[in-house]
Formats: C-alpha cells, sequence, structure tokens
C-alpha cells in the first residue's frame, strides 16, 4: 500500500502535467481566435470587392466616365 508521501508525490507530478497540458491548450485557442480572426477580414476584404464588381458592372459601361461633346 502506497504512503501518503507517495501518494502526494504522484498527486503533485499528475497536477504539473496537467497545468502544462492547460498552457498548450490556451496556446492553441489562442492561435485559433488569431487565425479566425483573420479570416473573417480576408473575408470582408472579399465581399467588399465583390460588392464594388456587381455594382460597376450593373453600371453598363466599361469603367470609363461618359464625355460630353
Amino acid at each position: 500500500m502506497a504512503t501518503v508521501t507517495e501518494r502526494l508525490d504522484k498527486h503533485d507530478k499528475q497536477m504539473a502535467l496537467h497545468d502544462k497540458q492547460i498552457a498548450v491548450i490556451r496556446d492553441l485557442l489562442k492561435a485559433g481566435i488569431k487565425l479566425v480572426n483573420s479570416l473573417a477580414a480576408s473575408q470582408k476584404r472579399t465581399a467588399d470587392n465583390l460588392e464594388a464588381l456587381t455594382a460597376n458592372m450593373r453600371g453598363g459601361g466599361n469603367g470609363h466616365t461618359k464625355r460630353k461633346i
């Protein structure tokens, strides 16, 4: 049967391992949040560009303004 000291040592080792795992998970979450934010910004730029393109195409022109003679 394990003594109290042995059990406490085992518990301390397990807690240290859990602390390391939690730190790694925290770092992964931070990296994931950064990726999601950059993806959202990129998606917004794409939507803005698409909106500008479709608005330009609706105008019926070739991108040049008409000159009055």
